[in-house]
């Protein structure tokens, strides 16, 4: 059934009087009818005659419709009008002002109708009449809209808009040639070449390579270089090559087709048909310019319930929903509608309202012009609600969502079951459930992908509820079946702690059973390792005393024909003195003066640099070593045969892996070592020569040299050098040699054994008032501490009473038991508190250095009981063949630590010499009874004896190896040509001195060669951290300015030994004079000018320089002092 309205047109030509006439009647008609019905339905009713008025308002309606229809089957054959259909569901989306004025009447008055009607039997006639006429189409022919185009015409245009829209149509090309002289271009069509009969035999594609068999057999090899012809072929050539295994996983990079939301309808109208319209707009986007387009009424349409109430006839109401709906605003229509009335520019007209039978609300029915699709994509927030575990599927926006989400619905089913399982797993009552996002997520789960608890919660309106109850603790065992899963939880909870403590020993058990084997492992990889260096040790070993026997049996030889002296200046020191020390290199090279062997003619040396050598130094050495024969000519000069002999008789090799062991502070003969090439070029130096080799401290990389080298060691083994050097190995030294010692104990390895020795020493010598520590294996004084124990002891006073009381008696143990008991209880507090280390960097308090001292071993011992001491080093040689030399000695001079020897005063003047060389001679001998062979330094200390008065000396020190003194007494020698007589300790020069001519003589002077002694000061340990801002040139133009310089007609002044490259901070300086005052205010000169050229107020620096100048002022005072004494004494006599 469908419902009509008429609408007038005009005829081709624009005038067609007799439809307008009928038309007038109709309506007329119709309006008596609307009045009619308005007039039954205001009419008060009661029980009894509301079946009547029911009756007689559906008859009323019913003629009207009949009406109706007999109108627009007139006008239809009157005009040949075209009859276009419209469904409900397209007339449901919009709203349309009306312009009838009395409309809003009409619903006022229907509003107090129904105020006072049954609402109930109003909504089941309403639903029904809904039910009924859902989907009937409906004609809008608008009786009061303006006459644009006469039907035929409208018609006639309609059809050459389809011709034109469609370009394969055969009136196309003649139609736009007509109406808007547009002449397509004739397109030939090209006539193929027929195909030959005769086949052509062979092959069109070239053969591809196929893998190798080694790649065919083994799928896990490397997979197969590609070239760009394969990478042409396309990857179906490749899988089937095998280059892609057949079961990989392709996917192309972007993808061919892009996944895209599609805009669906509304799903609520999806059940309903539309009748489909051409599009007018033309594939060529002409628009004709003589087509009027059908006419738009510029009102919206009603809503749906209102329509279906009144096309379906009867007299009852809309209900307030309705009205509402009629009356609420839509955006989402208004918008549509505007971009429509936008697309079809703007040429719309107002439609009239047609009216149904009096009483009845009218509506305006519309209908749109046909427009090309929409690009607007329908898209809303759909609200879903999981109740109690379960999916409220029956609501309009769940429908709705299946409806838009179509697609992809089965993914989406996947994210509302996880949800759903959550929300009953945690009992939420009720959830809701942000479409879009569900959306999304559903995205992810396509690739496999498990949404976390995170991303679950994001999909929800109510999260911060929802959260909070998932949160609580035992919410998931709320709801049904909690019971059954909160014993699934404790039993797979108890088995997890079970299997997990299980496996946790399990684990430590294969852990264990790990360590043990490779423990074990370890340890006889290590066992092996040390028994085979232990075997070369051994053969090393072997091999030393080999070569050794070999050089005593040849000593006297070799000390007297040509021969190679490789000079290694090593500090084979322990590691972990080696590790504490900073500046290892530049203690090594203060031992550079062993250059200046040279002295010798028959000798000839290689000199194994410890640290980088540059141009400037080295031509610096080779100026040195050519002034010895301009000293011995007298002569600025020397001759070029001198010269060219002495630059070829030294050399100086770096090793290569100087800079390889940055951070292992390794000594010079572990690098020499490993330095292979610089191994190789001293084989190859002293290829068919007699050489040995000269090394520091030794060190055990020594013998592997030797042995490489296939030279002898002038020095002993490095196990004996080792254990003698230290404290204890050279008291027992000094005991069988029986000399003097101090006061002390010596091998002391624990607590108690330091407090019982130190307290027994402290009862029987009660005028020391110092005791020292030293640590048996540490270098330079480093490991020494003092105490000074009388003076902070509490009971040394009644210690030095009962003493008194007890006069002779008291050097028995059975006097000392009481006072020995108050010291030893006393005796640790004392140590706590005042115990003083000489390195204060490395002990911080007493506890650090006990730690030490226990651990490494050490000798307690008397400081001498003076308050003048001074220190004396003697160096001497001990040959292989047993004959022994004293190279030099010298008086200490001390900078940074008294215990520390910072320089020397040479030749020493403290103590006579036959004393000195009686001590000697007997170390020497135990030396050589312990097979200790080569260059030692033996240190006293000499004080006068309060008790006595008399000069005491004792023997506190044994060094075992080549020295800096050595090489700097080296130096001094061969710049004087001077000569150390070891029996009466004087260094003496030879100097020429003029004649005295008389004044009638006019001939050259003459000059005699007289002996003069010198003495010598040096030192080189010469620090200041400003010297690195000074080349070596602008260093020796400062001294010239100042006059350090060196005399050689006199054979005295300055000489300096350059011991870095890098950063110039460290020096060496020897001072030649002709008495020992005179060189030691030289010397203090030389260091008071240089300090203050190079310190500025804001550049002050770190040095030494002014603690060596304060101690040699102390000791030019002691020797005025001295001085003048002996001349009283003398005078007085």
């Amino acid at each position: 059934m469908m419902a009509l309205v008429p609408t007038s047109n005009r005829n081709s030509n624009g005038d067609n009087p007799n439809a307008e006439k009928v038309c007038d009647i109709l309506q007329e008609i119709r309006d008596e009818f609307r009045t009619i019905r308005t007039f039954v339905s205001k009419q008060p009713q009661s029980n009894n005659n509301n079946v009547d008025v029911n009756n007689l308002s559906e008859m009323l309606a019913r003629a009207e419709h009949t009406v109706k229809e007999r109108t627009d089957d007139v006008l239809n054959m009157l005009n040949g009008n075209t009859v276009t259909t419209l469904t409900f569901n397209q007339l449901r989306g919009g709203r349309q002002p009306t312009q009838d004025g009395s409309m809003f009447d009409q619903f006022n008055q229907y509003q107090q109708y129904r105020d006072g009607a049954n609402g109930i039997s109003r909504d089941k006639i309403y639903n029904s009449r809904q039910r009924h006429n859902e989907g009937m189409p409906i004609v809008s022919i608008g009786a009061q809209q303006q006459r644009l185009v006469a039907p035929g015409a409208v018609a006639r245009l309609e059809y050459e808009a389809k011709i034109l829209r469609n370009p394969f149509n055969k009136r196309n090309r003649q139609l736009l040639h007509d109406n808007y002289g547009i002449q397509l271009p004739i397109i030939e069509r090209q006539q193929r070449n027929s195909l030959s009969k005769n086949l052509l035999s062979g092959k069109t594609t070239e053969p591809v390579g196929i893998l190798p068999l080694k790649s065919r057999r083994n799928p896990i090899d490397y997979p197969v270089p590609l070239t760009s012809d394969d990478a042409k072929r396309g990857i179906i050539s490749l899988v089937e090559r095998g280059i892609i295994p057949q079961g990989a996983h392709i996917t192309l990079e972007p993808p061919p087709i892009q996944p895209k939301k599609s805009s669906l309808n509304d799903p609520a109208l999806r059940a309903r048909t539309y009748v489909r319209e051409e599009p007018t707009t033309s594939v060529y986007h002409l628009e004709p310019p003589n087509i009027k387009q059908l006419a738009i009424t510029d009102k919206t349409l009603s809503s749906p319930p209102l329509i279906d109430h009144i096309s379906s006839g009867t007299l009852t109401e809309p209900s307030e929903k309705d009205l509402n709906l009629l009356f609420a605003p839509n955006k989402h229509y208004e918008s549509t509608t505007l971009e429509s009335r936008k697309s079809s520019a703007n040429q719309t007209l107002k439609g009239s309202l047609i009216a149904t039978n009096s009483g009845g609300i009218g509506s305006l029915v519309g209908r749109p012009l046909p427009t090309p699709a929409s690009n607007f994509e329908y898209k809303k927030t759909f609200r879903l609600i999981i109740q109690n575990g379960s999916t409220k599927d029956q609501t309009e926006d769940f429908l709705q969502f299946r409806q838009f989400y179509c697609l992809m619905w089965g993914s989406i089913v996947t994210v509302l079951r996880i949800l759903e399982k959550l929300m009953h797993d945690y009992a939420i009552p009720v959830a809701f459930i942000n479409g879009e996002k569900v959306s999304e997520l559903a995205q992810t789960i396509e690739f496999e992908h498990k949404p976390t608890l995170e991303e679950l919660l994001s999909t929800l309106i109510n999260r911060d509820e929802v959260e909070e109850l998932i949160k609580k603790p035992g919410r998931r065992f709320f709801g049904s079946g909690g019971k059954e899963r909160a014993a699934i939880a404790i039993q797979s909870f108890w088995r997890c702690f079970r299997d997990r403590r299980a496996y946790i020993r399990l684990r430590k058990r294969k852990w264990a059973a790990g360590v043990i084997a490779l423990t074990w492992l370890t340890h006889v990889k290590l066992s092996k390792v040390r028994r085979q260096l232990k075997i070369i040790r051994n053969r090393q070993v072997d091999v030393f005393k080999t070569k050794q026997n070999e050089l005593r049996r040849k000593w006297s030889s070799i000390s007297t024909n040509r021969r190679v002296i490789v000079h290694i200046p090593s500090l084979g020191l322990s590691h972990r003195i080696r590790r504490k020390l900073n500046n290892l290199p530049v203690r090594e090279n203060y031992q550079i003066g062993r250059l200046c062997d040279l002295d010798d003619s028959n000798v000839d040396i290689i000199y194994v640099s410890p640290m980088s050598i540059n141009e400037e130094i080295l031509q610096y050495y080779n100026k040195l070593m050519n002034l010895r024969s301009s000293i011995e000519q007298n002569t600025e000069q020397g001759s070029s045969s001198t010269v060219l002999n002495t630059s070829e008789r030294f050399m100086i090799v770096v090793p290569e892996a100087l800079h390889s062991f940055p951070m292992h502070n390794m000594c010079l003969a572990t690098l020499l070592k490993y330095s292979p090439r610089a191994l190789k070029r001293i084989k190859n130096l002293i290829k068919g020569r007699d050489a040995y080799i000269v090394t520091g401290v030794s060190h055990a990389d020594d013998l592997y040299i030797a042995e490489y080298l296939d030279i002898p060691i002038f020095g002993c083994e490095p196990e004996v050098s080792y254990l003698y050097s230290t404290k204890s190995g050279s008291k027992r030294i000094f005991e069988a040699s029986k000399v003097p010692v101090p006061f002390g104990e010596y091998d002391i390895y624990n607590q108690q054994h330091l407090l019982e020795s130190l307290a027994q020493l402290i009862v029987e010598h009660l005028d020391v008032q110092r005791w020292l520590f030293k640590i048996d294996d540490d270098f330079d004084g480093l490991g020494i501490a003092y105490c000074d124990v009388v003076t902070y002891l509490p009971c040394y006073k009644n210690v030095l009473k009962e003493a008194a009381r007890f006069g002779d008696k008291w050097s028995n143990r059975w006097a000392q038991e009481h006072s020995y008991a108050k010291i030893l209880s006393e005796l640790p507090d004392v140590l706590e508190q005042h115990t003083i280390c000489v390195n204060k960097t490395e002990y911080n308090n007493w506890q650090d250095y006990l730690k030490v001292f226990l651990a490494q071993g050490g000798i307690v011992e008397a400081y001498p009981p003076s308050d003048s001491v001074t220190a004396i080093t003697v160096c001497l040689s001990i040959e292989p063949d047993g004959h022994h030399t004293i190279i030099c000695s010298g008086d200490h001079l001390h900078a940074e630590s008294q215990f520390s020897c910072w320089g020397l005063s040479f030749p020493q003047s403290s103590v006579e010499s036959h004393e000195l060389n009686l001590y000697c001679a007997q170390i020497v001998e135990q030396c050589k009874q312990r097979d200790i062979y080569g260059y030692v330094d033996i240190d006293f200390v000499t004080f006068i004896d309060a008790k006595t008065d008399k000069q005491q000396i004792w023997v506190v020190d044994l060094s075992i190896g080549y020295s800096e003194h050595v090489s700097l007494s080296r130096v001094t020698r061969f710049v004087t040509t001077g000569h150390f007589d070891p029996q009466t300790h004087l260094f003496t020069t030879k100097v020429k001195q003029a004649k005295r001519l008389r004044n009638w003589q006019g001939s050259a002077p003459e000059y005699n060669t007289v002996e003069r002694n010198r003495y010598a000061v040096w030192s080189s340990r010469l620090h200041h951290s400003n010297l690195s801002v000074l080349h070596y040139s602008v260093f020796f133009q400062m001294c010239r300015a100042h006059g350090v310089g060196f005399d050689i007609r006199e054979q005295q002044g300055s000489v300096f030994t350059l011991l870095e490259c890098d950063r110039h901070e460290n020096i060496g300086m020897i001072t030649i004079g002709d008495t020992l005052q005179n060189t030691l205010s030289n010397f203090a000169y030389n260091l008071n000018a240089i300090n203050q050229e190079i310190t500025t107020a804001s550049m002050k620096g770190r040095s030494n320089f002014i603690l060596a100048i304060n101690d040699i002022e102390n000791i030019l005072g002691i020797t005025q002092e001295n001085a003048s004494n002996g001349s009283t004494a003398m005078t007085t006599s």
